[in-house]
């Protein structure tokens, strides 16, 4: 009970008009024992336009001028609302349609976590913010009225539940208690708005967070949670948030271990982090200005001073003079060792745990030195000399005086350690995507490097990935704006969706490649095959401009080690990356088909003295390969999502999409995946209903047929990202925008692609290999048209005594075994071209001479030539006689 002979009047008892300012609703009145003062005496709510307050003259002022709301020896009984209030709550708290979720969800803020931190929609469409007491018991409602930008509709006043007629009244609570750690190991946040609350804590899941409704709203009867825990109380940027605040006062009251924060002590317009996050800002709260006392900055310059002093008489070896020296103190003397300033900005350590230092250089006179060395040379005078020197400064000393200015810099602690990171792309830890020049957060937010290229998010410093700068890096984020559909419809429009669906969706899943493996263990990898000519290269490259600019060609025929493929495959994190030029027996496939399964390979530590101990380089990108054959190895395939790309005249519209498409990729697309990693949060949540859905409705497509489950594992995994931001609206691959429509286009498609990869899988017939070696016969230039093979109408005739001769040898060197009979060839061939007779199919036609003539007319008859139909083979085996590249091997 307080010892105070009066005090403001308590929830629900009403506030009055303000005496100063007018206003109807904000002025709290004193009371004494229940019973109201003289109206002249209370306190105006509205602390940063009015702030009047009239207090009482004496202690034994007269509390008989006005006898309302007189105690009746019930006041502290409190009402839980009934169980029909409570289950219209529940009911409400599944409608996510009010103005504020849709703001929430356009920050990328999550229906799933709306609805965990009691955020409802009533029948006329107004927030309502369910409050629930540590027992989880739904103790009270706030209902507010949000305009679409996410800001309050004044025009509405703000309530709870009215309360009953019989004396009892409805508890409240803070905003989100029911949220809180029991075992009381977070820090919690508490902040004024509901709004606050439930924005942050989604961009801050690290703390707990809740609200307690206005900056006097910390009251005796909500602070008992608190007790126990460490708290911050994050001020707005108002005077009644910062210094008139009760709660503050409270706080102190109660003994509570809190400390008050202000983000922005630099503005006065109430703005708080709410408003930041609005702004697609997310400030370090550990950087914020600490106040106590009302006021007294701890980080203010004078606090500093005294806090180096302390360190400096501590280490009193070193001085650091005004004239802009260091002072050493040796076995006699002071000793001048530099004519500059040192200061430790950073200390970064790789996941290698290789450790570097960024080192502040300030002289005197002149511009201050940034400089950073690895750990060896920070322990090294002579190498430290060197570097310096080379930034024309003077550095004199030797080991013993680097010894103690390291002590003296280690005592200082005036320095963040950072991540060293030399992987672009995501950063599993921090969850942030990484470009050459930019961060970005999982809700879609660009965050830039200081000067020393590293970021700061959260409780994380981050040191990007270094690149040269005077070259434009693949992973080099731009400006350019640029969204999804955007790029997708002009990506369709110079490709055809049916070859540009599959590979979009491929781009979204390695995005979030990591939920997708963390979730089934394995990546597949793009296989696109098409001969020379068909666009499959451009499609396959187009994906790689998505991360920003396009990708250098990676050509499988160059000579290339494992270790250096494995690099490859590790230097990004949830992107794409393209080799070229796959063709079979490649001795690295073993390697490129571990990408499958996320593993790399083993290498000894370069650091370690142990013979035995090895390290693991590990894939964390998205494989894309692109050739001109099909795969022999059947193990190898069926790690692959298959894309054929067939040969095809372009139309007018789709050359001109195209140029369009190489016109805005000049200018980069990273702004699309950026656009699409805000997401992560939507992609975690659903991802894994998403694939079982999926993987369900394409199995139930070959129900009666015995299909490897893999290659259905492979079709939903690749899509299961696309098709979740397809349902939700944020993409349009489809036409259709409901479900049921979406999920059909979806299952369609990818039906397609896996009947027609299975048809080549299951086909191991002789005429397989026969025709897959024919093919690579023609792109090697080996056969020739009029010469080996001719077209007459829909047939293709084979010249098959002069080809067997070639197909033999070809043959060994591709499968390692003797090439089968010509007789079983024929034999084959007549079965697939039945009902055509012996003498349709094996007869005597008529070819060029070999001999290099002017005479291109067919004149020479061959015996035993073969008489096929060109379009079946062609869409049963791949084989393409018209389209082949350049001789250039």
């Amino acid at each position: 009970m307080s010892t105070m002979p009066y005090q403001f009047e308590k929830h629900p008892k009403k506030k009055g008009r303000c005496p100063s300012c007018g206003d109807p609703k904000s002025f709290r009145y004193y009371e004494k024992d229940g019973v109201r003062l003289s109206e002249e005496f209370g306190k105006c709510e509205r602390t940063n336009s009015c702030g009047h307050h009239s207090k009482p003259n004496s202690p034994s002022i007269s509390t008989t001028i006005l006898s309302v709301n007189v105690s009746t020896g019930s006041e502290n009984a409190t009402l839980l609302p009934d169980v029909y209030k409570q289950e219209q709550f529940k009911t409400w708290n599944e409608n996510q349609e009010s103005a504020f979720h849709v703001y929430c969800q356009s920050l990328g803020i999550t229906k799933k976590h709306l609805s965990k931190h009691s955020v409802g929609t009533d029948q006329k469409g107004r927030t309502v913010f369910i409050l629930k007491n540590e027992k989880k018991e739904i103790v009270n409602a706030k209902w507010i009225l949000y305009k679409s930008d996410g800001h309050r509709d004044k025009s509405f006043n703000s309530h709870s539940l009215k309360q009953p007629p019989d004396g009892k009244k409805y508890g409240m609570c803070l905003y989100g208690e029911d949220l809180l750690d029991p075992d009381k190991q977070r820090t919690v946040i508490v902040v004024e708005s509901e709004k606050t609350k439930v924005i942050a804590s989604f961009s801050y899941p690290q703390f707990d967070w809740v609200a307690c409704g206005s900056a006097n709203g910390l009251t005796d009867a909500k602070i008992t949670p608190l007790k126990g825990r460490k708290v911050i109380w994050l001020c707005d940027a108002d005077k009644a948030g910062r210094q008139d605040a009760s709660s503050i006062k409270n706080l102190e009251k109660h003994g509570i271990d809190f400390e008050v924060i202000d983000l922005f002590p630099e503005r006065n317009d109430g703005y708080d982090i709410a408003d930041a996050i609005g702004d697609k800002q997310l400030p370090d709260i550990h950087y914020g200005v600490r106040m106590v006392n009302l006021g007294v900055h701890l980080d203010s310059p004078k606090q500093k001073k005294d806090s180096y002093a302390l360190n400096r008489s501590q280490y009193s070896t070193v001085d650091y003079r005004k004239d802009g020296s260091i002072w050493v103190l040796g076995k006699k003397n002071w000793e001048n060792v530099a004519n500059f300033h040192l200061f430790i900005k950073y200390c970064t350590e790789d996941e290698n745990q290789l450790i570097t230092w960024v080192l502040e250089l300030r002289p005197k006179n002149g511009d201050t030195v940034f400089l950073e060395v690895e750990h060896d040379d920070f322990c090294s005078s002579k190498r430290m000399k060197n570097l310096i020197t080379a930034k024309q400064l003077s550095f004199k000393a030797n080991d013993d005086h680097l010894s103690e200015i390291h002590a003296h810099l280690f005592a200082l602690k005036d320095f963040s350690k950072a991540v060293k990171i030399n992987r672009f792309g995501l950063h599993p830890e921090s969850e942030l995507f990484l470009f050459a020049n930019h961060a970005v957060t999982p809700l879609g937010q660009i965050i830039s490097p200081d000067e020393f290229g590293i970021v700061s998010y959260q409780d994380w410093c981050i040191s990007i990935p270094r690149t040269n700068t005077n070259k434009r890096h693949r992973f080099t984020l731009s400006a350019h704006p640029i969204k999804f559909n955007d790029w997708f419809n002009l990506f369709q429009g110079a490709h055809l969706k049916e070859n540009a669906f599959l590979p979009a969706c491929f781009y979204i899943m390695s995005l979030f490649r990591d939920i997708a493996v963390y979730q089934n263990g394995f990546s597949p990898i793009l296989y696109a095959k098409g001969p020379a000519g068909t666009g499959k290269s451009s499609i396959i490259r187009s994906l790689t401009y998505l991360f920003g600019f396009k990708q250098d060609d990676i050509n499988l025929k160059s000579k290339n080690t494992d270790a250096a493929l494995i690099k490859l495959m590790s230097q990004s994190s949830n992107t794409c990356l393209w080799m070229d030029e796959f063709v079979n027996n490649l001795p690295q496939e073993g390697l490129l088909q571990a990408a499958y399964d996320n593993t790399g390979y083993h290498k000894t530590a370069e650091s370690s003295r142990n013979k035995t101990e090895t390290e693991s380089i590990d894939i964390h990108s998205a494989l894309m390969l692109t050739s001109n054959y099909l795969p022999q190895n059947p193990i190898f395939f069926s790690r692959c999502l298959f894309i054929p790309i067939e040969s095809q005249q372009k139309t007018k519209e789709q050359i001109i999409a195209f140029t369009r498409l190489s016109e805005l990729q000049e200018n980069g697309l990273g702004m699309i995946t950026v656009e699409l990693l805000k997401h992560r949060a939507l992609i975690k949540e659903s991802y894994s209903a998403a694939y079982t859905t999926l993987y369900n409705r394409l199995k139930a497509c070959f129900i009666n047929e015995r299909l490897p489950e893999r290659l259905f594992a492979n079709m939903a995994l690749t899509m299961a990202c696309a098709f979740v931001l397809a349902c939700e609206g944020h993409i349009a691959l489809c036409e259709y925008t409901d479900r049921e429509d979406i999920l059909d286009e979806f299952t369609e498609i990818g039906r397609k692609y896996i009947s027609r990869q299975h048809s080549i899988q299951n086909d191991t017939s002789l005429l397989s290999e026969f025709f897959g070696t024919l093919q690579v016969m023609f792109d090697q230039h080996l056969i020739h048209e009029g010469i080996h093979f001719r077209f007459d109408g829909p047939l293709l005739y084979l010249r098959t005594p002069l080809i067997y001769t070639i197909f033999m040898e070809k043959y060994r060197r591709i499968y390692y075994k003797e090439a089968p009979d010509r007789d079983s060839i024929f034999q084959e061939i007549l079965q697939m071209e039945a009902p055509r007779t012996e003498k349709e199919v094996i007869k005597t036609i008529r070819f060029r001479q070999p001999e290099k003539n002017e005479n291109k007319a067919p004149t020479q008859a061959i015996t035993n030539s073969l008489s096929i139909t060109y379009e079946y083979v062609k869409s049963k085996y791949d084989l393409d006689l018209i389209n082949r590249q350049p001789k250039n091997f």
